[in-house]
């Protein structure tokens, strides 16, 4: 046990120390911890079933900004943990798991507001010239502020034992436990109702429908759904692609050889990449290797390690400007002058698209490395006026695209006893986060403050994000047939017999149960509803309608 205790403390210290993101990341989800936890423990079905069961609550909890509306983190490791010391079912791991989410949002105030004492002591270490004090402020004290707050309590909870654990299960009346599991069937239903709040613009919603009736109606699991949903958004998106390069197109005047004056039509793209071919392209003496440059976007990965609310990701922007910037500069002075100017709040998203920011900043700094007129407020200015838009993107793309798609797909599987869940969606996220960030930030190198211009101006990214849209709700559809798992056990007796309730909304439409539960839900959210109090009428609405006999569990 004290083994098992040890590694799950480690777990829950490097889900909230962000030292390496693309990897950490995948450790604020609980489909991934309550898998490992369960691995830990010597139970990895029932973890990956629990860590699955919380994930689905969580689906649409989008943190950005510095804020943290719920503390996934606790809530799968230390809601696993729970489920596996008292024996219960992992059904049950969502009235464990809210709770602790709720606590640790306590840890993580602690966490980010203690790391603004380290972004101080990198200020001092760097006005001595210290630059490697910087790079260890970066990561060492947030790490021992991650393993008190989050090492320790995990720690002492798995240590102390299961008895306490299945005793307190064993004192809770089965009547009880069967309107959890009602209120654990229901609680599914805000995820997807987050997410829907998020994806839905008005002329894509009919997708969540159609995502919904396609699986109620033919049966198909969740993968099926999103591969017939990637072919539609993949047809959609060629098609607005096409559209768009019509619309771009215009004439321009060319002198033919008969000195006449002929009309041609020039698509926008290729004038673009005839501007490009035509430019001139400096040579410096002073120039980034390679080498550097993958080096300098492995340090990217590192940029929320000492998250805090004072500079948010300042240090881990200096931390991984420091590669290039002793590659460019020859003298320790030039060196501490030039990263000052990067120990200044910042925060965007830095792990698939903010990667392009680094590039420009590399490129520029190499530019005023070789005398260009580039100043510090130049540098500082393309930084903070792009980390917004980037911001808006990258989280749209990454949190809310990519993964509710690929951890709801993981999420039905594990639900199925599948191993493959955790495992797929974890190493697809991964290849598509390190390849998605690589291409970014060498594109931001290589075009400099420009490429994310171009990109936004070209409609791009909007295209793209609402053919990923179209599967996102296509998907969370299916979600809610599948994934909302309460009916009702109502009866109308009719002389000697008697007709259940379910059986006539089923022949009107089956599913009809769970989706009016989603679209209320969706619809408190729409009405500024804090999700604390929707919680609550979801605890209410399940414990009372299990025991008026209007709602029962389906599992």
């Amino acid at each position: 046990m004290i083994l098992s205790a040890v590694l799950v403390a480690l777990l829950a210290t490097m889900g909230q120390w962000w030292f390496f993101g693309p990897v950490t990341k995948c450790l604020v989800y609980p489909l991934t911890t309550g898998t490992l936890v369960g691995l830990f423990m010597g139970d990895p079905m029932t973890g990956m079933m629990a860590g699955a069961n919380i994930q689905l609550i969580y689906l649409g909890w989008i943190s950005a900004g510095g804020t943290m509306p719920s503390n996934t983190i606790v809530a799968g490791i230390f809601g696993t943990a729970m489920t596996i010391l008292s024996g219960a079912d992992p059904t049950m791991a969502v009235t464990f798991a809210i709770p602790f989410s709720m606590f640790g949002l306590l840890l993580n105030q602690v966490y980010m507001t203690v790391n603004a004492a380290w972004i101080h002591q990198a200020d001092k270490f760097l006005e001595k010239g210290n630059l490697r004090g910087v790079r260890l402020m970066n990561f060492v004290p947030s790490f021992f502020m991650a393993f008190i707050l989050y090492g320790i309590p995990a720690f002492l909870l798995v240590v102390s034992g299961s008895s306490w654990a299945t005793d307190l299960i064993n004192a809770v009346p089965e009547s009880v436990i069967s309107a959890l599991q009602v209120v654990g069937g229901i609680m599914p239903a805000l995820g997807i109702a987050m997410l829907l709040n998020y994806l839905g613009k008005k002329k894509l919603i009919p997708w969540f429908f159609g995502g919904f009736f396609l699986t109620v109606y033919s049966g198909l699991g969740l993968t099926a759904i999103s591969i017939f949903s990637a072919i539609i958004a993949l047809i959609m998106y060629l098609n607005s692609n096409d559209k768009q390069k019509q619309v771009e197109t215009k004439k321009v005047k060319r002198l033919s050889l008969n000195k006449k004056t002929e009309t041609v039509e020039v698509s926008q793209h290729l004038q673009d990449e005839m501007n490009a071919n035509t430019a001139e392209i400096p040579e410096y003496k002073k120039k980034l290797s390679k080498k550097t440059l993958v080096k300098t976007w492995l340090w990217t990965t590192s940029t929320e390690a000492c998250y805090n609310y004072e500079r948010l990701q300042a240090l881990g922007a200096a931390n991984l400007m420091l590669t290039p910037i002793r590659e460019l500069y020859d003298t320790n002075e030039e060196r501490v002058n030039e990263l000052k100017k990067y120990m200044v709040f910042y925060n965007s998203e830095v792990f698939t698209v903010g990667p392009i920011i680094n590039g420009i900043a590399c490129s520029m700094e190499e530019a005023r490395a070789n005398g260009e007129n580039v100043t510090e407020k130049d540098i500082n200015a393309v930084r903070t006026g792009l980390m917004g838009p980037v911001a808006g993107i990258g989280d749209t793309v990454m949190q809310g695209i990519l993964f509710p798609i690929l951890f709801g797909i993981g999420c039905s599987m594990a639900l199925d006893g599948s191993y493959l869940g955790p495992i797929l969606s974890f190493a697809i996220f991964e290849f598509l986060i390190f390849g998605c960030g690589y291409f970014m930030f060498m594109t931001g190198y290589k075009q400099g403050k420009t490429s994310l211009l171009k990109i936004l101006k070209n409609g791009t990214i909007d295209r793209i994000i609402n053919s990923f849209s179209i599967v996102g709700l296509m998907v969370v559809g299916s979600m809610a047939a599948t994934r909302v798992t309460v009916n009702t056990p109502l009866a109308i007796k009719i002389g000697e017999g008697s007709t259940t309730i379910q059986s006539v909304l089923d022949s009107l439409a089956p599913g009809l149960i769970p989706l009016g539960i989603t679209m209320l839900v969706w619809w408190m959210l729409k009405k500024k509803i804090n999700t604390v109090w929707i919680i609550i009428a979801i605890f209410l609405v399940g414990i009372i309608g299990y025991y008026t006999g209007i709602l029962g569990y389906v599992g």
